[in-house]
């Protein structure tokens, strides 16, 4: 977490290093592929320095300060978000059976609408499809929504 990350900076400067704070976001396929994000804290000269590198690892990068641990705060907010839209998805998607809508047509709605999020459409989607095989280990985000709400 942050206060890890904080750790490792301090360690590092009394030897003259600095500490690039890059948590990712997209899971294993992404990292595969090279399509995940990168949410980078660093002082501006590591960023001059490694920007190119990072750029090879990932698509899409955030630049959110020079504070080690910011890169990992911005993660657990990020995963913290990301669990309240899949339970809010599910929950979603049994008021629309309780209420006698066609579950993929209502998905369809929500996927193109104001209630849309990545992580509810893709997750609700399989689990319509009957494909209910993890995606994630439920104990890190038991880990990540901790770790924000300290």
């Amino acid at each position: 977490g942050p206060a890890d990350v904080e750790g490792f900076a301090a360690r590092l400067a009394p030897l003259g290093l600095g500490c690039i704070d890059a948590p990712m976001s997209g899971g294993p396929a992404r990292a595969r592929d090279g399509s995940m994000s990168l949410m980078v804290a660093c002082a501006a000269a590591l960023w001059t320095a490694h920007e190119a590198l990072l750029r090879q690892l990932a698509s899409r990068l955030f630049r959110i300060s020079a504070r080690p641990g910011d890169g990992a705060r911005t993660k657990l907010v990020n995963n913290l978000l990301g669990a309240v839209n899949l339970a809010a998805a599910a929950e979603a998607m049994v008021l629309a059976q309780r209420l006698g809508l066609d579950a993929v047509a209502t998905l369809a709605v929500i996927e193109q609408s104001s209630g849309q999020s990545w992580v509810g459409v893709d997750r609700m989607a399989r689990a319509l499809a009957g494909d209910f095989a993890p995606r994630a280990h439920t104990t890190l985000l038991a880990k990540d929504s901790a770790l924000a709400l300290q």
